[in-house]
């Protein structure tokens, strides 16, 4: 039912709990990042919520960040640590629906343009909790403590990690703001983010500011001190599925690197002026570039699901090109839910998208035609693949991330290639000219198709480009007799990476793979990310960048080593 302030009250029937939610007055499909805080406080009832949200100023925080506010019920018995924490992670995945509903899903797995209108895109990286009283604030330590894949930082006024927190905890890092706290809880907090002690209410982890600890004896729920919390800790970090526990990253800041966006602008002309809409970043380095001096351009392609900031917080891309001097755009797929990458004809057509976006760019941005880079992520990960098979001349290389297509996302699945558009046409375009694509292409030991065996999805995927870049193809071994690296077929040669000393857990095994020619060039790379899941780490954009950078298009169709 709906309140007089335009509350919901949902009930979520797989846990039967309930929660109030609120939305605030924007549209609940757009290009912009929607992030959600949930508060967990020991009296839940229409009034002090609403209460919370005028007089204490959520209602203002959430209009003016966008975000989604939920209070869950504690229930007649109040929370209990060592019964509702799964509860409470149920109820955070329902915050994107006023009802309980199934998303209706596409034919590769990705909800449709109809289910997501219908919904809040809210994405796992950025859900902050917010604990207040004794079991409330107990309650959200608890969360932080023992399920902090799902949290991305706390704030708790009152409360103190409750033994079954302890007993269960995980000790990952995860940043906190801790009022009125009792000294064991500031000191497992300490513990679990490797923090040094800065002054007598902060301690930090060297290395990694991020993972901190604070305390704020006095602190009340005002307006101010909530905009405080937004400012200082919440708008400042993500959690990234990039091990087990999830990681400790920090939020790009959109307006800090010149982000300027364009919403169903008609300006690329293509598909009868279809509106289109993408971000673009112009470091200040290439804005001041002498006349007809130019850059490098890399579009990086969003999840399916996914958008041109959530993409942008993701990739980072725009940040690495800040120090590196290179544009960089990240478009939303024509249908604003997932990119054709099947080249389907009664759907919009994403490649003619992608063309028109290329030559824009060329035409209208100190932009080096021979220097245009595709990245992308999941279904992204596929349309930078599928338009540097249909416009190989316009691309230089490629440096796509967990993309599990083409086939079955889990199980083997046989592909014939010629019944998959965007591959049968690199085929005839090949037959024509003998293009070359430079792969770099990441992936997860968390991801469905690993290890790899015969008929998933990468192997089909890696026979392709090896078979298109003149590399010979070597037998993937079958689903249960996996090679032992877990790569399907070993590199000729590979090496092991391991990342900076703020990501030191994280590792990379690299395996590089060579061109017939006479002289052999490297144009395939599969690297394995270890523990990674579904998701883009820190080095992943790093790496790729390091190597799509060496390789310019020339106007012949080949290739240039720089």
């Amino acid at each position: 039912m709906r309140g007089d302030m335009g509350l919901i009250y949902k009930t979520l029937e797989s846990c039967q709990r309930s929660m109030y939610l609120y939305f605030p007055p924007i549209p609940k499909h757009s290009p912009y990042k929607r992030c959600s805080v949930t508060i967990l406080s020991d009296q839940v009832d229409k009034a002090a919520v609403e209460r919370m949200i005028e007089e204490n100023g959520l209602g203002e925080m959430a209009r003016e960040r966008q975000l989604i506010l939920a209070f869950p019920d504690p229930g007649p018995e109040g929370w209990d640590p060592g019964r509702d924490m799964e509860v409470i992670e149920q109820l955070q995945g329902a915050m994107t629906t006023e009802r309980e509903l199934e998303p209706v899903q596409t034919y590769f797995g990705i909800p449709t343009l109809e289910s997501m209108l219908a919904s809040w895109h809210l994405m796992n990286d950025t859900r902050y909790l917010i604990g207040i009283g004794e079991k409330g604030a107990a309650m959200a330590l608890a969360m932080a403590a023992c399920r902090p894949m799902n949290v991305a930082a706390v704030m708790t006024i009152g409360g103190s990690l409750p033994e079954v927190g302890e007993d269960k905890a995980v000790y990952s890092p995860v940043p906190v703001w801790l009022c009125g706290a009792d000294a064991q809880t500031v000191s497992y907090f300490i513990s679990a983010n490797g923090a040094r002690k800065e002054s007598e209410t902060r301690w930090a982890c060297p290395g990694r500011p991020l993972q901190s600890v604070e305390l704020h004896p006095e602190a009340e729920l005002t307006p101010v001190f909530l905009n405080r919390v937004w400012e200082e800790l919440f708008q400042k970090v993500r959690r990234t599925n990039t091990g087990r526990c999830g990681n400790v990253a920090h939020r790009t800041d959109i307006g800090k690197y010149g982000g300027e966006y364009f919403i169903e602008d008609t300006r690329l002309g293509d598909q009868d002026n279809m509106p289109h809409t993408w971000l673009t970043f112009v470091p200040e380095c290439v804005r001041n570039l002498p006349e007809g001096e130019k850059a490098p351009l890399l579009i990086f392609y969003h999840g399916g699901s996914d958008n041109p900031t959530e993409a942008a917080e993701m990739a980072r891309f725009h940040e690495i090109g800040d120090r590196e001097g290179f544009i960089t755009v990240y478009p939303w797929g024509s249908n604003r839910c997932s990119w054709n990458i099947f080249m389907n004809e009664d759907e919009m057509d994403d490649v003619a998208f992608s063309e028109a976006l290329i030559r824009y760019m060329t035409a209208h941005y100190p932009v080096d035609p021979s220097r245009v880079y595709l990245s992308g992520f999941s279904n992204g990960s596929s349309q930078a693949m599928v338009t540097a098979m249909v416009h190989p001349e316009l691309v230089a290389a490629i440096c796509p991330i967990d993309g599990n297509w083409p086939g079955e996302r889990i199980g083997p699945s046989e592909v014939d290639y010629e019944q998959i558009k965007p591959m049968a046409l690199a085929r005839r375009i090949q037959e024509k000219k003998d293009y070359r694509m430079p792969v770099w292409y990441t992936y997860g030991t968390r991801e469905p198709s690993y290890p790899v065996y015969r008929g998933c999805t990468q192997q089909h995927q890696y026979d392709f480009w090896k078979r298109y870049n003149h590399i010979p193809v070597k037998e993937t071994p079958e689903d249960g007799h996996e090679e032992p690296s877990g790569v399907g077929v070993c590199g000729d040669k590979t090496e092991i990476l391991h990342s900076p000393a703020d990501c030191a857990e994280h590792w990379y095994s690299i395996h590089r793979f060579y061109s017939d020619d006479p002289e052999p060039m490297n144009l395939y790379n599969y690297v394995m990310m270890h523990d990674k899941g579904h998701e883009v780490a820190e080095l992943d954009p790093c790496l790729g960048w390091e190597y799509v950078k060496h390789f310019r298009r020339k106007q012949d169709g080949s290739l240039e080593l720089i």
